[in-house]
């Protein structure tokens, strides 16, 4: 990397040296012979090249301007529809088939608090109505224009997107609003839709916000031509021909800023800047005179053509010097990045290693120690058997202690047989599995305490798993017996049961197992997993770390969730091969 690095720079560095060896009268001479000669051939061509940099600069400015207002005016609309569509998802439910419904719907209080909550946020909509799929008005508040909109295009454009713009109103007070207007899906299409009304005063504040030059214009026009509202209020009220035609290839294009050189309705040429606002049906077009453009240049033009010769000169080089600097920068930051990474990695990758080899050997001493106490064991079972035997024949009663002792020597087997069982490397014998109908055999076969009800909710019962049934068996096992041994704390007034639930869920069949138990404290929740980790006093701690061991072999995942007082939930996440059927639920 570091050769790469220099052998990519190193030319770089060769050029600086080598100008650093220029004489500076060299420098200086060839400097005046460029300055000369650029102000001998500016004064030749100066007028056509100012006019055309006055109007390059023109253009920049209004598709600037033309960006940050079309990017204000879309989160304007956006977020006048996103309180629209509030509206509008109280009015959608599955019953909303027609007017009838609608008109209930839209006259209930909940919806008129909604609307009116809705005129006091900014930006102002200064009215609200809910029409029905033929225009007919069914609930408005605030300056509603009167009567129904049935003619109005609104209703029509609505019918096939989310959201429409309609041409704009007049309130019968005079002032003037853009409706914006949501549609309200029905069981066979449209139901209706949620019109707000946005003053022009909302974007007259917006467009004033950026300054114009004197006889600048915005507008905003529709797709169709109409012309929604114009700042200032004075410039140009209609679109001229020429500007229309332009539309559709605006339209065409929203990513981009269109540069239209066009007479407007009065025949007079402006350089208009027109910019398809994303995610809204209009555009929106800033524009200013040609000739009030051109008239600031006309008398400065060849000194400004000669410095702004020189100016541009000394840019270019600031700005090369400074990209080439954060060029060095960048490369010097992914050289580092990538150190890192290899670090990372490595210590990644050894932490595995020892843990490895922690487990390799932690399994080769429990099989020794697993045969050096399975034999004593075995001696001590045999030998008490006798002693039973003994005792019954000569009428002394052992039989308590003698239990006791037997319990204890299983206990101990069964620790050797969890220490072998979590140490020992495995390899799975995978078969598919109807999962739902061998579940079911497993938690028929488990024996559970009698106040212990264990409820079925298997709902895949066409899912087919490839597992070592044994293996899986040991699972579900000892996540039931866990569940079964919690419930026992359960004082006796409460409930103690077990849901065992399967579905399908993308390309897994996912197994819960509920209890009602006490929960699991948080503290001891993150720590479940670890080997020779339990809070009973007569538990290995190797059931959980064997169930997980057992999970991630065969590719699945397993989660614990637990809340004290209610009860906890495992679930259980393993691939399957195909998809399942339909839902059964048995109670037992």
């Amino acid at each position: 990397m570091a050769d790469e690095f220099i052998s990519k720079h190193a030319p770089v560095a060769r050029r600086i040296e080598q100008l650093s060896g220029i004489r500076p009268v060299t420098l200086l001479v060839a400097f005046g012979i460029v300055l000369i000669t650029g102000i001998l051939i500016s004064t030749g061509i100066a007028a056509n090249h100012l006019r055309r940099q006055a109007l390059d600069t023109t253009e920049t400015e209004l598709g600037r301007i033309d960006v940050i207002l079309g990017a204000g005016t879309r989160l304007l609309f956006n977020a006048a529809d996103g309180r629209l569509s509030e509206i509008a998802a109280r009015l959608t439910t599955p019953t909303t088939s027609g007017a009838a419904s609608l008109s209930d719907m839209a006259g209930s209080p909940a919806i008129d608090a909604l609307a009116r909550e809705t005129l006091g946020r900014s930006p102002r909509i200064a009215a609200i109505a809910i029409l029905a799929a033929d225009g007919s008005v069914l609930y408005r508040t605030g300056p509603w224009p009167p009567g129904d909109i049935k003619g109005h295009d609104l209703v029509s454009s609505v019918g096939s997107i989310d959201t429409a713009i309609g041409q704009a109103v007049q309130a019968p007070g005079g002032e003037t609003f853009i409706p914006l207007a949501h549609r309200i899906p029905g069981s066979s299409g449209i139901a209706g839709a949620v019109v707000g009304l946005i003053p022009n005063t909302e974007f007259a504040e917006l467009f004033s916000a950026l300054p114009l030059a004197d006889d600048g214009a915005v507008r905003l026009v529709r797709r169709d031509g109409s012309l929604l509202t114009r700042y200032p209020a004075a410039s140009g009220a209609s679109i001229s021909p020429a500007e229309r035609a332009n539309l559709d290839a605006v339209f065409g294009d929203p990513a981009a800023t269109m540069i239209i050189n066009a007479p407007d309705a009065d025949g007079q040429l402006r350089i208009e800047a027109a910019h398809a606002i994303a995610d809204v049906p209009v555009a929106i077009l800033v524009s200013r005179s040609s000739e009030l453009a051109l008239s600031g240049w006309v008398h400065q033009g060849l000194w400004f053509g000669a410095f702004a010769f020189v100016i541009a000169i000394g840019i270019g080089a600031m700005v090369y010097l400074i990209a080439h600097q954060f060029e060095s920068q960048q490369t010097i930051a992914a050289i580092q990045a990538e150190k890192l990474d290899v670090e990372r990695a490595r210590l990644v990758a050894e932490a595995e290693l020892l843990k490895a080899e922690r487990l390799s050997v932690l399994g080769q001493l429990t099989a020794t120690v697993a045969h050096e106490l399975r034999n004593p064991l075995s001696a001590i079972r045999n030998t008490l058997f006798t002693v039973k035997e003994l005792a019954a024949n000569g009428g002394v009663k052992l039989d308590r202690p003698i239990s006791r002792m037997e319990r204890s020597i299983e206990r101990c087997d069964r620790i050797i047989s969890d220490l072998l069982e979590y140490t020992r490397s495995r390899e799975l014998k995978r078969a598919d599995v109807a999962f739902d109908r061998w579940l079911g055999d497993v938690i028929g076969e488990q024996s559970l305490p009698e106040l212990v009800k264990v409820e079925r909710m298997l709902d895949a019962p066409g899912a087919s798993v490839p597992i070592d049934s044994d293996r899986v068996r040991r699972v579900v096992i000892n996540l039931i017996e866990n569940a079964a041994q919690a419930l026992g704390e359960n004082p006796p007034e409460r409930e103690r049961r077990v849901t065992v639930g399967t579905t399908v869920l993308d390309s897994d069949i996912v197994l819960t197992i509920e209890d009602t138990g006490p929960g699991i404290p948080p503290e001891n929740l993150a720590r479940i997993f670890e080997p020779l980790f339990s809070t009973k006093s007569f538990g290995t701690g190797l059931g959980l770390p064997t169930v997980k061991q057992i999970i991630t072999q065969h590719g699945g995942t397993i989660g614990v969730e637990s809340e004290v007082g209610r009860g906890t939930t495992v679930t259980v996440r393993l691939p399957l091969n195909t998809a399942p059927a339909e839902s059964v639920r048995v109670a037992a």
